[in-house]
């Protein structure tokens, strides 16, 4: 990718995307974040959380309660590999285990914590990443500033759930659907 705000930094080719649409006065609020959403849920290797998120859902389903909640679950995330999300959903759901939180619960609501903190951490890598394109000088002072104001507003208006329900059901192309733009000759402007 030869232009856009992120063309000299070390982004997938989704982010550069979403750059590229930070600066565009001609991509709406929810194109940005449609974008958005679907770059996050892409850069998530499913082939190793899907398989821990669902051994976990089993385990917070069985009708028997353990003695010790919180070393069981530690023995599950010790079966899979480490990654930002699952070090933030282990240290959630031991949080709420220790709560005496039912483990179902204690599962769900992790993972709305994690998305939360997710989102949260995302916003503020972007973030980062346009304060370096403007020092580089990929991205002008006004775009900066634009720039970052749209990347709050993106992830203000980015919904936990529904990054929860993609994270929970395994599926990267949860929200490929909406960075398709209507094209038929019959859909225009609604009235």
């Amino acid at each position: 990718m030869s232009d856009g705000p992120f063309r000299n930094v070390a982004l997938t080719s989704r982010w550069k995307v979403y750059g590229q649409k930070l600066v565009s006065d001609a991509a709406s609020a929810e194109e940005r974040m449609a974008q958005a959403c679907h770059s996050m849920i892409r850069d998530v290797d499913m082939k190793t959380f899907h398989p821990l998120f669902g051994e976990l859902s089993a385990h917070a389903q069985r009708p028997q309660m353990d003695l010790d909640p919180v070393a069981a679950i530690e023995t599950i995330f010790d079966r899979h590999p480490r990654s930002f999300l699952s070090e933030s959903l282990s240290r959630h759901l031991i949080a709420n285990l220790r709560d005496q939180i039912s483990p179902e619960k204690a599962l769900d609501q992790a993972l709305g914590t994690t998305a939360i903190e997710w989102i949260g951490t995302t916003r503020n890598r972007l973030d980062e990443h346009c304060i370096r394109a403007r020092d580089l000088g990929d991205m002008k002072r006004e775009d900066y500033r634009k720039g970052l104001e749209r990347n709050h507003e993106t992830f203000s208006a980015i919904k936990p759930d529904e990054l929860c329900a993609a994270l929970a059901s395994g599926n990267k192309r949860a929200f490929g659907e909406a960075l398709h733009k209507k094209s038929g000759v019959d859909e225009g402007p609604e009235e």
